[in-house]
């Protein structure tokens, strides 16, 4: 596993970098909603093309949900500046998490399309903690995670979780910071109505509702609400993003008439998309995230480890400076499963 250590050097300028950025997750997640029996059927992942994702795709209800998911992880990831000043403060004001968000991929549902229970265990090290928002010492996060993948599946295995945490198994992410390893389950949903509260539930991630709605404490949920805004802000850019993978999936991988994307920046990345329509998808993804904000992050390798090695400042990684310019991020993402 390499280690990149990332310096961010300039605010995001760009739209249509911006967008490749959102667009990278949710085609993924696309990819990831497909049936696993289609997907076996055309050689598994690495021999698919956006080609057949399009013929392969149907839409259904939840798709948009199953990529906001996505799109939320990858964005604090990589320290998008539409959600990750934000959520910092979030973690920091409301769950005394310093130096920074960052995030981890969870949900055991995951499971079998992306190695969820690999990359988390190899993100987490054995003294890593999860805040509940309870009194007393909080549970070390990593010895629970197979019980919590278990509880997923089996309601009777959920008993033999903490009680503080056996509801752990709805989280979508575990957003904190390695520095100070400690963590919060997080939730993320595309309804404000949908947020619902579970014992080690501690943050909600959803679209804000109105001006009124902004990050506070849910007494009735035991929630803190991170609500994120519309207006050129992280949702208006994620569900341009969405609705342009969607018109450009229906199309069969092709440039969708003007009426459907009437703006010239939406036209130009289908037509990237397009001219690599006969492609391996995985590698489109990868190339679409290098053309995805080449100028805001600096990153230089600054450990090679084991899958199972723990991060740590021994190898390299040193509490983060004050939310902006100049800031260090550590990103780890899963990669699919390709067997």
């Amino acid at each position: 596993m390499r280690v990149l250590k990332s310096f961010q050097q300039e605010e995001v300028s760009d739209a249509v970098m911006a967008k490749f950025a959102m667009v990278a997750p949710v085609l993924e997640a696309t990819l990831y909603s497909v049936a696993m029996d289609r997907v076996r059927r055309l050689g598994g992942y690495p021999a698919w093309t956006l080609q057949d994702l399009a013929r392969e795709f149907r839409e259904g209800f939840g798709d948009a949900g199953i990529c906001f998911e996505l799109a939320v992880h990858e964005a604090i990831a990589n320290r998008n500046s539409l959600i990750w000043p934000l959520a910092s403060e979030v973690l920091e004001g409301f769950c005394g998490i310093s130096g920074g968000a960052n995030s981890i991929l969870f949900g055991p549902e995951k499971e079998g399309r992306i190695p969820i229970l690999e990359s988390i265990q190899d993100s987490l090290t054995d003294d890593s903690r999860v805040y509940v928002g309870n009194r007393g010492q909080p549970p070390k996060l990593k010895r629970y995670i197979p019980q919590i993948f278990r509880a997923f599946h089996r309601h009777e295995d959920r008993n033999t979780l903490p009680r503080s945490i056996n509801g752990l198994w709805k989280a979508d992410l575990f957003i904190g910071n390695p520095s100070v390893d400690r963590w919060v389950g997080t939730t993320v949903k595309v309804k404000p109505g949908a947020l619902e509260s579970a014992q080690g539930l501690r943050v909600g991630i959803y679209p804000k509702a109105n001006e009124a709605d902004v990050p506070r404490r849910d007494e009735k949920l035991n929630l803190i609400r991170l609500p994120l805004p519309y207006d050129s802000a992280f949702m208006e850019l994620y569900y341009k993003s969405f609705y342009l993978v969607r018109a450009f999936l229906k199309s069969d991988a092709r440039v969708p008439p003007p009426v459907q994307l009437p703006d010239a920046e939406d036209r130009f990345i289908v037509k990237e998309l397009e001219s690599r329509r006969q492609f391996p998808i995985l590698d489109v993804l990868s190339v679409i995230r290098e053309m995805a904000q080449q100028s805001l992050l600096h990153s230089e390798s600054i450990a090679t480890l084991r899958p199972t090695a723990s991060l740590s400042q021994e190898d390299g990684l040193t509490d983060s400076p004050e939310t902006g310019i100049g800031s260090e991020s550590i990103s780890i993402s899963p990669a699919a499963i390709t067997d």
